[in-house]
């Protein structure tokens, strides 16, 4: 009897492990071509650290970009970004945020910058400098404190 549960936790312990996620680290070049524009566009002067290649279960692959200034940049199987975030403190470049977050901080918190944001469905995420979190609706309108 002792051996048979012993096997069956084996069986399963060997099961949660061959579904868990992948991960790997890559090169820039593995990214695809729309991440890479992305980071030349908006971080040309930046290095990158480190690309990590994680296939999700049944979302498919997601890539974070580490730079060297600190910031890392999630981004989807097709290369569309999802999440930026900055260390502690430190301000984003504004080129890739929606304009009207741009414009509503900027207006309303003149002396922080936009510290992090994330690309949800249907809203934005988005963390000040200060630590203040913010939401915004799909079209980048105010919506509440978070």
């Amino acid at each position: 009897m002792k051996n048979i549960i012993l096997g069956i936790s084996t069986l399963l312990m060997a099961l949660v492990f061959t579904s868990c996620d992948k991960e790997e680290m890559i090169g820039v070049e593995g990214l695809p071509n729309e991440a890479s524009t992305f980071l030349t566009s908006h971080f040309a002067d930046i290095k990158v650290s480190n690309v990590k290649k994680e296939k999700e279960g049944l979302s498919g692959t997601e890539y974070t970009v580490y730079l060297q200034n600190g910031v890392q940049v999630k981004f989807d199987k097709n290369g569309n970004w999802e999440d930026v975030e900055a260390p502690n403190g430190q301000a984003l470049p504004t080129s890739f945020i929606p304009a009207k977050i741009v414009e509503y901080v900027q207006a309303n918190y003149p002396t922080e910058g936009i510290n992090s944001i994330d690309k949800e469905r249907n809203r934005y995420d988005v963390e000040l400098t200060n630590g203040l979190d913010l939401e915004f609706n799909a079209n980048g309108e105010f919506v509440k404190i978070d």
